[in-house]
């Protein structure tokens, strides 16, 4: 594989080269800080943007023009990770070299372009028929969020750990959030996305990645000069006491959540050895210590994880229980960090970790969004290739274990209990 920077004016295009695969995948990527009131209305914004343009009027015609181009596949999304919020349109098609078609690669490469830059407007607001339809879908996903405990238990102890923190903010926002977004605001944002947002893009595949870049750079004239780059860690205060919280919900089990501050740790830790620990503590399926310590030696619990958030420096225990079951859950919890603490597990379960995860990555060397999602952070955060990081994972030891789990402080206990109305059900 070539990795290969282009600078130009005003954004940096990113490239891998290699044949592995018979498409290319192409992702232009705004991106700014966090900012809980922006996040819904940029969501909402990325939606509308890729559903029709001054030339494509409806979401059929855009699905046409995508057929005529062999199948490429185009879409917007919105992520955040820590601090950092990211806005991108994504355009994935066949190589040129199966299309044997004079102007494949220019149509194929210009078309994203052609609607991020050419939105469906008129007197300075977007068109309100695609407006109600692009709501709609906004709303039912944000209404989605109810329908799952899992998901609904992780937010609502977020937001208990600190409710003014980046790490508590939904991208989706509420009803009221959306509701209050109008088509004129709407192009309001259209503007600040291209004028105060850093941009960069990312391209994989096998192609002439200089004749790509000429094809882009007259097609995309980005106005705004280069921003700093964000702070993408948050920095979440630390509790000398956590908090508890016990909330009833419609759903017929409970939810235990356990929210771990990750205090004092280097880059090579956070980005390395706390994947291994994370593994070996409870993301690591029927081999981990919260799965056996909680499921198979004391059957408490339906399902049970942990979660490693880097870049916001949480980890989330998450566990389906009966309420019963809380108290002790939370007692063997906390008795799988302190065996976590005093390195009580073997050196070969520490092999194994590795090894899984090492396999991990090799399976995501051969996805090219994985691939490219990777090369992304590594811009973005500094994160270690893959090659490198495979390098990395096998010199960790149990040493360096030890110094991530001693990193944990108890920052919130949220309990999400079943419903009255399900009792006896």
């Amino acid at each position: 594989m070539e990795y290969r920077k282009f600078g130009c004016d005003s954004y940096n295009i990113y490239t891998i080269k290699t044949d592995k695969f018979k498409t290319i995948r192409m992702e232009i990527i705004f991106s700014r800080e966090v900012d809980k009131k922006e996040m819904p209305i940029f969501t909402f914004l990325s939606d509308i943007i890729t559903d029709c343009s001054k030339e494509f009027q409806r979401r059929k015609d855009i699905t046409i023009k995508l057929e005529e181009l062999y199948i490429t596949s185009f879409y917007g999304n919105t992520s955040k990770v820590g601090n950092l919020f990211t806005i991108s349109f994504i355009v994935e098609f066949i190589a040129p070299a199966y299309i044997n078609e004079k102007d494949y690669l220019k149509n194929a490469v210009s078309f994203p372009f052609q609607i991020i830059c050419n939105p469906k407007v008129q007197n300075n607001e977007f068109d309100l028929t695609n407006f109600n339809i692009v709501k709609r879908r906004v709303l039912e996903n944000i209404e989605s969020i109810k329908e799952s405990s899992e998901r609904l238990a992780i937010i609502n102890a977020l937001k208990t750990m600190d409710d003014k923190s980046p790490s508590s903010f939904s991208i989706l926002g509420n009803k009221e959030d959306i509701d209050d977004i109008t088509p004129s605001i709407l192009y309001e944002y259209y503007h600040k996305l291209l004028n105060t947002s850093n941009c960069d893009i990312f391209l994989i595949g096998d192609a002439n990645m200089e004749e790509i870049v000429k094809i882009i750079k007259s097609n995309f004239k980005n106005r705004v000069i280069k921003l700093n780059k964000p702070n993408i860690v948050v920095n979440n205060n630390i509790r000398k006491k956590p908090i508890r919280k016990n909330e009833t919900s419609n759903f017929i089990q409970s939810t235990l959540v356990m929210i771990y501050n990750i205090k004092g740790l280097n880059k090579q830790d956070k980005d390395i050895a706390f994947h291994v620990f994370n593994y070996l503590l409870g993301s690591g399926g029927i081999t981990s210590k919260l799965y056996q310590k909680l499921r198979t030696d004391n059957s408490l619990c339906y399902s049970v994880r942990s979660m490693y958030f880097k870049n916001d420096e949480l980890l989330t225990i998450e566990v389906s229980l009966d309420d019963s079951n809380i108290l002790l859950a939370e007692k063997l919890i906390k008795k799988c960090i302190k065996e976590m603490v005093n390195g009580d597990y073997k050196e070969e379960t520490i092999k194994d970790a590795i090894n899984n995860l090492n396999l991990s990555l090799k399976m995501s060397s051969d996805n090219n969004i994985l691939l490219l999602s990777n090369y992304m952070f590594n811009i973005f955060d500094d994160l270690p290739l893959i090659e490198k990081r495979s390098e990395l994972l096998k010199k960790v030891t149990k040493d360096d274990l030890i110094r991530c789990a001693k990193s944990l402080v108890l920052n919130t206990i949220y309990i999400q209990n079943r419903g009255e109305q399900n009792e006896g059900n």
